[in-house]
């Protein structure tokens, strides 16, 4: 089943071209919604089943085999709990209250960009680098059914700031697009006993990242007109801040889960969940409910994650693996 194999192989030979890309995807995504914004406005909300078509890629690749072996050995799960909920927001706000004391507006937005739940490219960095394809989608999972609560109550702590978020319509949200299609997808491996997964998953991992690229235009593009009208030499400190606070929250990561003596794989999954947030889904709520100054710190964070991810993961867990890993759980069991 799915052994088309000469297709199949020219699309794992564009899957591993456009990774050594990926450092650039985002900017990309974020230049074209900014240059073409009014091509990509009316696209808004296809948003949703794009992030949805995302995970349930990712779910094809996990078995409820790999969900027991989480939950038997949680230790990671908690590491990564610590790191994403408690040691980053913390960090990243109150350097971000010396560094922007005058300004409200940008605090609540750097609160913000770190109470919002790990990003769904996280699965597929940790995957890159040969990470528990299990253990990033159970986090990813435990992060998304989080977020209704933790992220407006964080934000409120944090930022000092009084927000009103439609908890209900956010939940919905993040159930369609991250909580249901990875069930779907799970539930996929689990019919098939993972045989069509083994072939499937490796022919849409290249529609993954041409989804993300068009996530990311398509958000951009919503706030567009805004920055470029109002776009000065004063957003400088916001993108090296954001840059600066990216790595640092990887290399704070890899730091925890070191001392809790984590293995490589788990490590490698723990330090991209809590190092790359779902900045897509923060800009949505910081356009919804933020002051417009708000937005500047997750939009730096939309142009510079991908490159700040790429040079911390080089330093920290070296060259990529010479072989194709993403979501492929089910070879290395």
């Amino acid at each position: 089943m799915f052994r088309f194999s000469s297709a199949e192989k020219q699309l794992r030979n564009i899957n591993s071209l456009i990774e050594r890309f990926m450092p650039v995807l985002t900017p990309l995504g974020v230049l074209l919604g900014l240059l073409f914004y009014g091509v990509f406005m009316p696209f808004k909300e296809t948003v949703t089943w794009l992030f949805a078509f995302l995970t349930l890629v990712n779910g094809m690749g996990v078995s409820v085999k790999d969900f027991g072996s989480i939950i038997r050995h949680p230790r990671p799960v908690a590491v990564f709990l610590l790191c994403s909920y408690i040691l980053l927001p913390v960090s990243a706000t109150f350097v971000s209250k010396l560094i922007f004391s005058s300004s409200q507006e940008t605090i609540l937005g750097f609160a913000l960009l770190y109470s919002i739940p790990t990003a769904v490219v996280a699965c597929i960095w940790s995957g890159i680098y040969g990470g528990n394809g299990a253990l990033s989608l159970t986090v990813l999972v435990i992060g998304t059914l989080l977020a209704p609560i933790a992220t407006p109550l964080s934000v409120r702590l944090l930022a000092a700031s009084e927000i009103t978020i439609d908890t209900k319509g956010m939940m919905i949200s993040l159930l369609m697009m991250v909580v249901i299609p990875s069930l779907i997808g799970i539930a996929l491996n689990f019919i098939t006993k993972g045989r069509c997964t083994d072939h499937a998953v490796p022919c849409l991992k290249p529609f993954t990242k041409l989804a993300l690229l068009l996530v990311i235009t398509v958000n951009t593009s919503q706030v567009a007109e805004e920055l470029i009208s109002s776009a000065s030499p004063a957003y400088i400190p916001d993108f090296a801040a954001a840059f600066i606070f990216t790595v640092l929250g990887f290399i704070i990561a890899r730091l925890v889960s070191r001392l809790f003596s984590l293995n490589r794989e788990d490590t490698v999954s723990v330090t991209f969940a809590s190092g790359m947030r779902n900045i897509s889904a923060a800009m949505v709520i910081a356009i919804s409910f933020f002051p417009p100054q708000s937005v500047l710190p997750v939009i730096s964070g939309i142009v510079l994650q991908q490159s700040a991810v790429a040079i911390a993961s080089h330093f920290l867990f070296g060259r990529k693996p010479g072989k194709d890993n993403m979501n492929t759980v089910k070879e290395r069991t």
